[in-house]
């Protein structure tokens, strides 16, 4: 907990509420439960085993994905820092969803990690050609503002443990959740970028990610019914 708090102490606005969604994603697959490894259940249904093996995939993911993120430095520039950090955002989403797809058991949501994957692909390249048409200019401060305003609200519902309140311990739930959570961190700052962004063509992208985004979560709460 000390070393997440030096994290945001030490870093931009940004990098914080990201790692503040990753930390929330960690501790939802981080708790141990004593099952013996050996243990299987009757009808094809996810084993205790099939759970754990997915934990002892994602945690690394997750881990290098606050790596990534604790090693950027933010311009304030709505623009250039948006690039930056949904780029790492969607490359983190990608590199879970692939290791998920290992382990997921329900059809319907390894087929939405498999389209996931491809067209999280596709948006990143469109983000790294655009980045090649930006330069930082001079920092925004409303939008420096509004960042720490949802930092706060993420440091809220981590403190009340909002999301690990909802895991069911299941590798197919439990994945929709912080996919989920995750959608809307690009949900939540994609707007707050339309707000600010001035390039038209990373707009017109963002808009295409913030439709994309909300249609993912709607599908992934569909498969969980």
């Amino acid at each position: 907990m000390l070393n997440v708090m030096k994290i945001m102490k030490n870093h931009q606005p940004w990098t914080a509420f990201f790692v503040t969604g990753l930390v929330l994603a960690s501790l939802t697959l981080a708790p141990a439960r004593a099952q013996s490894t050996n243990a299987t259940q009757a009808g094809g249904q996810t084993s205790s085993a099939t759970t754990g093996t997915a934990k002892s995939q994602l945690m690394p993911t997750v881990n290098r994905m606050m790596d990534k993120l604790k090693a950027m430095r933010m311009t304030g520039d709505p623009d250039f820092d948006y690039v930056l950090l949904i780029r790492t955002h969607h490359l983190g989403e990608i590199e879970l969803a692939q290791e998920a797809v290992k382990s997921l058991q329900n059809a319907g949501m390894k087929q939405l990690a498999q389209t996931l994957i491809t067209r999280k692909q596709n948006e990143v390249n469109q983000l790294e050609s655009a980045l090649k048409q930006i330069k930082p200019s001079r920092a925004n401060q409303a939008f420096v503002q509004s960042q720490n305003q949802k930092l706060e609200a993420m440091k809220l519902n981590f403190e009340q443990g909002t999301l690990e309140k909802k895991l069911a311990g299941n590798v197919d739930t439990d994945y929709a959740m912080i996919m989920l959570e995750h959608h809307r961190d690009a949900i939540d700052i994609t707007q707050d970028y339309l707000q600010y962004g001035k390039n038209q063509t990373l707009r017109s992208l963002a808009q295409q990610i913030l439709t994309n985004a909300k249609s993912d979560s709607d599908q992934l709460k569909a498969v969980m019914k």
